[in-house]
């Protein structure tokens, strides 16, 4: 069955693993999109051609004009949330959501989400290990190896997600039947103006 085809404009800025995730199950909500990033040569430019050779892409920097008319902006973790062009689409009315969101509006199984800044990857690892010890069809990802919507499946009983800071500055809509916020230390404090900025971004894990 081909998708059906809506006038909805989305632009996914990065084209990194995550990026790449999202384009790949966007396409089929039949929406228009456009892939910016602001390198020439993203790393998944091969795999994006060759999957998808007819979406629309823009490299070498971020288009405010393409932004600012976007229905939607996907914005991949490592574009931060206060760069000007986005933080310019978000003042013209432009929504900007993470793909953790996307996941979360169509995952039916119950989220186990876990960050912090040290020792997030081990728990993720070990509740993994748990819940298939268990006898769990459980779907491990996120910051973490897998992305999360590369993890949705009807059959999964339960999703285990490490997720970063630059992951939860987008979520907005996780409702994670358990939130573990592991610890707090100064980190990426490049991107951060203060240790009360980073921690309001992990403290989003708890919304819902």
């Amino acid at each position: 069955m081909k998708p059906i085809v809506t006038d909805k404009r989305v632009v996914v800025v990065g084209l990194g693993k995550t990026g790449l995730s999202c384009v790949r199950y966007l396409s089929q909500s039949g929406c228009q999109i456009v892939v910016m990033d602001s390198r020439e040569v993203p790393p998944n430019l091969a795999e994006l051609k060759n999957e998808f050779p007819k979406v629309i892409t823009c490299f070498g920097q971020f288009d405010q004009t393409i932004l600012s008319h976007a229905d939607e902006i996907i914005l991949s973790p490592g574009v931060a949330l206060l760069t000007k062009e986005i933080q310019v689409a978000i003042n013209d009315g432009v929504r900007v959501r993470g793909d953790v969101d996307l996941f979360a509006e169509v995952a039916k199984a119950p989220i186990v989400a876990i960050t912090g800044s040290n020792g997030k990857s081990t728990v993720t690892t070990l509740v993994g290990d748990m819940a298939v010890a268990a006898g769990l069809n459980v779907g491990v990802g996120g910051n973490l190896g897998t992305p999360a919507l590369e993890l949705l499946s009807e059959d999964k009983q339960l999703y285990i997600l490490e997720l970063s800071s630059f992951q939860l500055e987008t979520t907005e809509s996780l409702n994670a039947e358990c939130a573990v916020l592991l610890n707090i230390s100064e980190d990426h404090m490049d991107r951060y103006s203060s240790k009360l900025a980073y921690l309001q971004a992990k403290q989003k894990v708890f919304r819902g």
